[in-house]
């Protein structure tokens, strides 16, 4: 609980238990003008959520109460009944505030401070193929996605957000960034979609990151690291990552690939694109075939997104990310993704001979076909998998690609692990265990352990120097296997 609200339940609790402990309730007002003061004050300073709405109505209630009641001693049952109905009803204005509290994010672990920005770019190459009208159910056929393809205007180019953290002169008159600036639409689809009402994240819209938008990149060419979030996911859902790997001093990126993330608002026109539920179908209920057609085209767009965020690092200033390419070192570049975007890693560096090094976290491959499998990853590789993930058969594709690749790769179970515990989801709430948002491993260890062996790895590998963490003894809670 924030400062404002802990000093309010304090009132709360005083106006409630002092009159059990000295038998008396204070002069009339005063515990009112106490209670109100808290409850104003709070409001002001640290502004409303409704996880507060419990102990709001508890502070003013005791207020009205203090004001009109006249009898000012408490005695005998009274007294009694006071206490032993104080006690839990104290305790239940703590639940929803202590179950769904503000969420504080990691911070980043490197030497520099962090800057962002955000672009939107266009792929005139490619037609969007998600978040078309809903299919007339009295059609006798429907159209399939290569015949949209083929007509002569079948839609728009597929657009994508973009956002860039580097090292940065950071300006002290800057304030940081949100956590992500679309969560006012972001967080009520997360919520519907793990089977909560809308508003159950609301509080989390006003969450501050570690970087600072708008801040001078400091000079230099970075090594560029790209990254990809898993199916119904958004750019920021592993922000510390981001941070702290571009606090090392590297230039990285992320994209909210449309109609896969869960909403994502472009800047430039304010339109709000959400997840397409159709493109990952339910695979119990679809036919085979056509649930593989679909993870394939999924995990290909995907990954064709990576690439074009490569291709406009290339045109530089010609380029829609012209703000930062001049930065961005092009002989060292890296990617890396949790599931469905660890999936869309691998795939381009199968084909992208740009690609220097690859991580995956719960890597999806399974998606991605024989014939690009075939081709073995020539470059260094690194593999996380919680303990949801291992023994799938997705884990035993991912293992054949690992020890096939004629380069280094780092094969690692992370026990305790579930499979959110890659990414931030687990910060909405000290109880995502018991809702089933992560493994029981604790985030503080999750994070840091994260943190070692993503920048080991991209340091030893895009940098050629540092690293240590991969050939030390693992922590206890990590297995590591190395392919070479």
């Amino acid at each position: 609980m924030r400062t404002f609200e802990i000093v309010e339940l304090s009132v709360v609790a005083v106006a409630v238990f002092l009159p059990v402990v000295v038998g008396m309730r204070l002069k009339r007002g005063w515990m009112a003008l106490a209670l109100i003061a808290a409850f104003v004050l709070q409001g002001i300073v640290e502004g409303f959520r409704w996880q507060l709405i419990p102990l709001h109505a508890g502070a003013v209630g005791l207020a009205i109460g203090d004001l009109i009641w006249d009898e000012r001693r408490v005695r005998g049952v009274r007294r009694f009944r006071r206490a032993v109905l104080g006690i839990p009803g104290v305790l239940s204005l703590l639940l929803l505030p202590v179950a769904l509290p503000i969420p504080e994010l990691p911070t980043p672990t490197g030497a520099f401070e962090v800057g962002t920005t955000t672009f939107v770019i266009d792929d005139p190459d490619r037609i969007e193929v998600y978040g078309l009208p809903e299919p007339d159910p009295d059609a006798e056929t429907q159209p399939t996605i290569d015949e949209v393809e083929e007509e002569e205007d079948p839609g728009e180019p597929r657009r994508i957000v973009v956002q860039a953290w580097y090292p940065a002169d950071v300006d002290g008159g800057l304030a940081p960034a949100l956590w992500n600036p679309d969560l006012d639409v972001v967080g009520p689809a997360l919520a519907r979609r793990f089977g909560f009402p809308g508003f159950v994240l609301d509080h989390v819209d006003e969450v501050r990151s570690s970087s600072f938008p708008g801040a001078q990149p400091l000079d230099g060419r970075l090594p560029v690291v790209l990254y990809s979030h898993g199916w119904a996911g958004f750019r920021t859902l592993a922000l510390n990552q981001l941070e702290s790997i571009a606090s090392h001093g590297y230039l990285v990126l992320a994209a909210d690939h449309a109609h896969g993330s869960i909403a994502s608002r472009f800047p430039d026109t304010g339109e709000v694109v959400y997840l397409d539920e159709r493109a990952l179908p339910d695979e119990e209920t679809t036919d085979p075939d056509d649930y593989q057609d679909a993870t394939e085209e999924l995990v290909e767009t995907f990954a064709d997104d990576l690439i074009l965020i490569l291709d406009q690092l290339e045109l530089g200033e010609e380029g829609e990310l012209a703000a930062i390419a001049d930065t961005a070192d092009l002989e060292r570049i890296g990617l890396f993704g949790h599931s469905t975007g660890g999936g869309a890693a691998a795939r381009v560096c199968l084909v992208d001979e740009r690609c220097d090094a690859v991580a995956g976290l719960d890597a999806w491959v399974e998606p991605i076909p024989d014939r690009f499998v075939a081709r073995e990853l020539q470059i260094p590789s690194m593999f996380i998998r919680s303990d949801e993930w291992r023994e799938l058969p997705n884990d035993r594709r991912l293992r054949g690609m690992s020890e096939r690749s004629p380069a280094i790769s780092y094969w690692i179970g992370l026990e305790g692990a579930g499979h959110y515990d890659f990414v931030l989801t687990p910060a909405l709430s000290p109880y995502a265990e018991t809702l089933g948002l992560k493994g029981p491993i604790p985030l503080e260890r999750v994070v840091p352990i994260l943190d070692d062996y993503l920048n080991g790895f991209f340091d030893r590998y895009l940098i050629g120097v540092g690293g240590a963490v991969l050939d030390e003894v693992p922590p206890p809670e990590v297995e590591v296997e190395r392919f070479e």
